[in-house]
């Protein structure tokens, strides 16, 4: 029996057989050889880990030459972990061809200039060759069959941080037109659907297209094409991971799929990609040699929750200096175990750090792991030694707990895609407009879920969607159905511009939503970083930059006007009522203050909590489970905190003062309370 601290006594937490919050890490046996196994494994018991990853970039010794496998040492060292109670997840190694299959295969991928990317890295590999894809689904049978019923093995990812094959080959450009006959059925479709009679470009025949190859320099390629090209390379990419998730769905069973994906790179429909896994797990790196990615950390853990609407793993977390050429700062003690607590109140139910220890040669020489170059236990170790002890004292609390949100922001591959081809003016991009609003929401302890279009809305209160830029005639009637019904919903400035080949519309923005925002987009300016205000029906002003849309009132009333620029006195945000629901219309973009006055009045309306007050760096987020609310407070910042605490709870980790809750330097806190 393990004692923890609660509100005001101790509370006795009992072992439990059900699923656990665990710590993993990845490693790899190919490095480090037989007898290094003989000391790591006792090392991981020491420290707590439960789950291992290996295998993703081994091809070359799964493979050595063609058609001749090599499987002995992965199976060594996976009956070696499974023996010691720690479970395995494999990885298909195709992310990284081995040298005497590039000697023998040109798969390399062309650039815009149809230049072949060379051996020496890894990802070096067009999705669409035949070859590739033959030799991937090759490998993956191969592995599948060894170790499929190894009970061991609970799951495999395939390949490694997929993203869009942005590849412009002669296979690629064959399969392009293929996906464009086979979508459009007739030339005369495509040509009006992308309006090719600009610059003359109407096609007679199905070779003529091009892959937005390189033209000329300062000039475009048609919007509509460069469009469908995206979404073709993305369902490439889709199907090259179908044909190994369906090898492994037939050879495999009982072990579950997943894929790391890379956070927030929108380079492909990972939607799409999710539909296939049993789970979804992603790579985070708060702080990296290119900058701290801040906020995008706990957008990052939502997005990938919303991929699967569900607990989510943490293929990849940062266990320590991240580096290439250059490296990045050390975390501060704590800081891993910070960050790894975030995860978990996000809904992250397993996280394997990367690495187990730091590589002695190649490109991430200086990505660290727990253990450094010398494979000697020090900080880091303890660290996460203390985190995995605190997991397994809460996991029968925590474990299959539930993230439950009022408020859905909403993101689309088209929308990424279209801001991508024509970003029109600086900061307009998806994940700009998104943070925009995710960042107070975060802020106050609003718990959020990123969703894609699909998803259903009737659960949440507010809706909110950034810069839904390609309209479809089915999106607008589900938004305008969801708030009929009684739904509030935010829409921003470009809402409606194109039609879903990336074409412009011909009726007044916001376009198809215009009856629902209840306004007409006279006109717009563009300000990019030249900055204005606004002033609230409060009288309180904001700063605004980025845009500005002219609003003429249909049915809506004025929130907000325009201060000085062309449109001075002009309404900047609207609010209109619709069915049993309101729709409001954001015109601009504001700094902090903007959005603290506009989000702030729809939520009150919603009536949705927020926890007011927070100091800055801290994050609270709120689980579900079995009639009990716990909170998870995580100081992410390096100096102590002190706040208060409204209700009734108790005290499951942390240090409590007489009337407030104290957060050291990256410190932990995790309440319990009854459901409200």
């Amino acid at each position: 029996m393990t004692e923890t601290k609660t509100g005001q006594a101790k509370q006795t937490v009992s072992k439990s057989s059900a699923p656990r919050i665990r710590v993993g890490v990845t490693y790899y046996p190919e490095h480090w050889g037989k007898a290094r196994l003989g000391i790591d494994i006792p090392l991981m018991r020491e420290a707590g880990i439960q789950i291992v990853r290996m295998g993703e970039f081994a091809w070359s010794r799964l493979e050595p030459s063609e058609g001749r496998y090599d499987f002995s040492w992965l199976e060594e060292a996976v009956n070696a972990f499974g023996q010691a109670g720690i479970s395995v997840v494999l990885g298909t190694p195709t992310a990284a061809p081995p040298a005497w299959f590039h000697q023998k295969y040109d798969v390399y991928p062309r650039d815009e200039w149809k230049r072949p990317l060379g051996f020496g890295t890894r990802l070096q590999r067009c999705l669409n060759h035949p070859v590739m894809r033959e030799s991937s689904r090759r490998i993956t049978e191969a592995m599948a069959r060894h170790f499929g019923h190894n009970p061991f093995v609970e799951a495999w990812q395939t390949d490694n941080e997929l993203t869009q094959n942005y590849c412009y080959c002669d296979y690629c450009a064959k399969a392009f037109r293929e996906w464009l006959a086979d979508k459009y059925g007739s030339l005369d479709n495509l040509n009006r659907a992308w309006g090719t009679v600009f610059w003359s470009q109407e096609y007679s025949d199905w070779e003529q297209i091009p892959l937005p190859w390189f033209a000329k320099c300062g000039m475009a390629h048609n919007p509509s094409l460069q469009l469908d090209y995206r979404r073709f390379q993305s369902d490439a990419t889709v199907t090259f991971q179908q044909e190994q998730v369906n090898i492994l769905r037939c050879l495999c069973p009982g072990q579950k799929i997943t894929h790391n994906i890379m956070g927030l790179n929108d380079s492909m429909d990972y939607f799409a990609l999710a539909a296939d896994w049993d789970f979804a797990a992603w790579d985070n790196y708060p702080i990296t040699p290119w900058g701290e990615n801040g906020m995008r950390v706990p957008l990052g853990h939502d997005v990938t929750r919303g991929m699967k609407n569900r607990a989510f793993w943490i293929m990849e977390e940062q266990a320590g200096i991240t580096g290439w050429e250059m490296m990045g700062p050390q975390t501060e003690p704590g800081q891993i175990r910070a960050w790894a607590w975030q995860a978990v109140s996000h809904g992250a139910e397993t996280i394997l750090f990367f690495r187990w220890r730091s590589c002695l040669y190649g490109t991430e020489q200086y990505w660290h792991g727990i253990l450094n170059h010398d494979g000697v236990p020090r900080r880091h170790f303890q660290e996460v030694k203390q985190l995995a002890k605190e997991f397994g004292e809460l996991s029968p609390f925590l474990s299959g707990a539930e993230v439950r949100s009022d408020v859905a922001i909403v993101h689309d591959a088209d929308q990424h895609y279209g801001y991508h081809i024509q970003p029109q003016v600086r900061g307009m991009g998806l994940w700009d407009q998104i943070l925009r609003f995710y960042t107070p929401l975060w802020r106050w302890g609003v718990n959020v879920d990123l969703v894609s279009p699909a998803a259903d809305f009737s659960p949440y209160r507010l809706v909110i969607l950034p810069g839904w830029y390609i309209l479809s005639d089915e999106f607008a009637d589900k938004v305008r159905q969801y708030v009929s019904r009684g739904g509030t919903v935010v829409m921003n400035p470009r809402t409606g511009v194109k039609n879903i080949d990336n074409v412009c519309v011909q009726i007044p923005l916001p376009g198809l939503l215009r009856d629902v925002a209840g306004i007409t987009v006279a006109e717009y300016s563009p300000m990019a970083e030249k900055v204005g205000s606004v002033q609230f029906r409060d009288q309180n002003t904001a700063s605004i930059s980025v845009w500005a849309d002219q609003l003429l009132l249909d049915t809506a009333e004025p929130f907000a006007w325009y201060r000085d620029s062309i449109y001075a006195g002009k309404p900047a945000v609207t609010c209109n009522d619709f069915g049993k629901g309101k729709a409001w219309y954001c015109g601009t973009f504001g700094d902090e203050g903007f959005y603290h006055i506009f989000l702030k009045q729809i939520l009150n309306e919603c009536g949705i909590s927020s926890w007011d007050g927070l100091p800055k760096g801290t994050s609270v987020r709120t689980l579900y489970r079995e009639g009990k609310r716990y909170t998870i407070l995580v100081n992410l910042e390096g100096q102590e905190k002190q706040l208060s605490l409204p209700g009734d709870w108790k005290m499951l980790l942390g240090e409590q003062g007489l009337n407030t809750l104290t957060l050291k330097a990256y410190g932990i806190a995790v309440l319990e309370s009854d459901r409200s």
